[in-house]
């Protein structure tokens, strides 16, 4: 256990999200305005007056002691101390444990809200200059941030305030992957229960359409998403795609995907079944071509299963398809990983999004190697690699995030070719437009684009919540629509 003292300031959450990418296995424990115990510690401590603060950092472990103060002046002292606090345990943090951070000191999920932010009052290249030199984030991340947010601009751009998206969650799955932080369940497991979801999950689509429609908003992208939805009968899919094109005007609607996930769900009939519907996109997920991988993460196909999907709906026409690779899983060597990327370029899949690792305990991958830090280096040089030859090969970075506790703090890049990116993930990522969730695990997050304001709403976790708690969540759906109702107000 590592106490982390935090005294005179509020910067816990920026001061812990750093500490946790250099040291991710470690218990913290934080403690408020306290004088210093006996034991390994973290401090932040500092002391300000109207016009100046004083700043106190040190790390004392047993085998690193080390502490330094400052004094700044000057104006939004909160805002400059953080960043000079966070700036000074970041260089002890290098210095104790040998890694220096691709993304420096920048820990937030979206690495892109804070270069849009900049283009306010800056040139882009005074925005890359500001991440590289204030945020130590490495010349090649800065400039993958600048691509993405070029890329984005149209998109966004072309997002009015009268649209939203509407996002289906159906989180079952054949089995739980290893790596899972997802809120995914076993379809055998809960195979009584998805019926009696599947009825109620149709009628929170309708109250949603009621909702948008009194609000004169216009549906612009459907996804659904998992879990694995195919899973599910064609019936049940059938369904629920005949529920929002009867609830919705769906005259607008530019995109509409379904994640259709794992090979090993996706027969000829079920890729025909999805062919005849309205839906203009699917993901058939690899993760990787490596059979030892896949195995060892517990996934129930192999790479020539992917392969042979693949070809399946190439063949039914299928013409923009995505396909997910992870870099970090357990047993894959950088060379094994880019061989699984090369695999999918040659597929010619129209998306492929790179993803870094992320684990509820991340523990067991740095104890993987002795060698303090291999595993992160090894990582990004699988991501950084990786984007070279989805580069190369045509393809452009559209969005990017982060999820908490992935490996070495490293991104999730969106890679597509031209014209074929995914409309719904940079709305949905960068927050220009409202999206309304449905099911399980599902998040409605009201965005107002004049002001900028952002409102959640959230969902019960579980479908058995879900089920159980139905009318008090739909209540929650009322609430979200008298949010806008008060946007919307001259």
């Amino acid at each position: 256990m590592m106490h982390l003292y935090i005294n005179g300031n509020d910067y816990h959450y920026a001061i812990e999200q750093l500490v946790r990418v250099f040291l991710p296995d470690i218990r913290l424990e934080k403690i408020f305005n306290s004088p210093l115990k006996k034991g390994e510690f973290i401090l932040c401590e500092t002391r300000q007056s109207q016009s100046s603060i004083d700043i106190k950092t040190q790390i004392h472990f047993a085998d690193y002691d080390n502490s330094e103060t400052v004094a700044l002046s000057g104006e939004d002292l909160y805002k400059a101390g953080e960043l000079k606090a966070c700036e000074m345990l970041y260089r002890m943090l290098i210095e104790h444990t040998g890694y220096t951070p691709p993304w420096g000191m920048q820990t937030g999920v979206r690495p892109t809200k804070i270069f849009f932010n900049l283009l306010r009052n800056n040139s882009e290249q005074q925005a890359v200059k500001y991440l590289e030199d204030s945020l130590f984030i490495s010349p090649q991340k800065a400039q993958l941030v600048q691509k993405v947010c070029r890329n984005e601009m149209a998109t966004m751009a072309s997002s009015e305030a009268d649209e939203f998206s509407l996002y289906v969650s159906l989180p079952f799955c054949p089995s739980r992957c290893a790596y899972c932080s997802f809120i995914s369940h076993s379809y055998a497991s809960l195979k009584k229960l998805i019926p009696d979801y599947v009825k109620l999950l149709c009628k929170e689509i309708r109250e949603i359409a009621i909702l948008t429609a009194q609000l004169k908003l216009h549906l612009r992208t459907v996804y659904i998403g998992g879990g694995t939805p195919t899973v599910l009968s064609t019936d049940m899919l059938q369904a629920l795609i005949d529920e929002i094109y009867a609830d919705f005007d769906t005259s607008k609607v530019s995109e509409f995907t379904l994640e259709a996930g794992r090979p090993d769900t996706l027969s000829e009939e079920m890729l025909a079944f999805i062919k005849s519907t309205p839906i203009t996109r699917i993901t058939i997920n690899a993760q990787s071509f490596n059979d030892e991988v896949l195995k060892a993460i517990g996934r129930n196909h192999t790479g020539a299963d992917v392969c042979k999907a693949y070809e399946i709906a190439r063949r039914l026409g299928f013409d923009n398809i995505n396909t997910d690779m992870i870099a970090g899983l357990e047993g894959e060597c950088v060379e094994s990983f880019l061989q699984s990327v090369q695999t999918a370029i040659d597929l010619k899949a129209e998306n492929i999004t790179v993803h870094t690792l992320a684990l509820k305990r991340s523990s067991f991958l740095i104890t993987r190697d002795e060698k303090k830090g291999s595993v992160l280096s090894i990582t990004n040089e699988m991501i950084q690699k990786a984007g070279e030859m989805l580069e190369s090969s045509g393809y452009i970075p559209y969005y990017m995030y982060r999820q908490s506790k992935s490996v070495g703090n490293l991104e999730n890049t969106g890679w597509a070719k031209p014209g074929k990116i995914c409309e719904y993930n940079i709305f949905m990522m960068e927050e220009v437009q409202t999206v309304f969730g449905a099911g399980a695990g599902a998040v409605t997050r009201l965005s107002d684009k004049g002001s900028g304001q952002i409102a959640r709403v959230f969902n019960y976790k579980y479908p058995y919540e879900y089920i159980s708690g139905f009318d008090t969540m739909l209540a929650r759906k009322h609430e979200a629509a008298n949010i806008i109702k008060k946007w919307q107000k001259p």
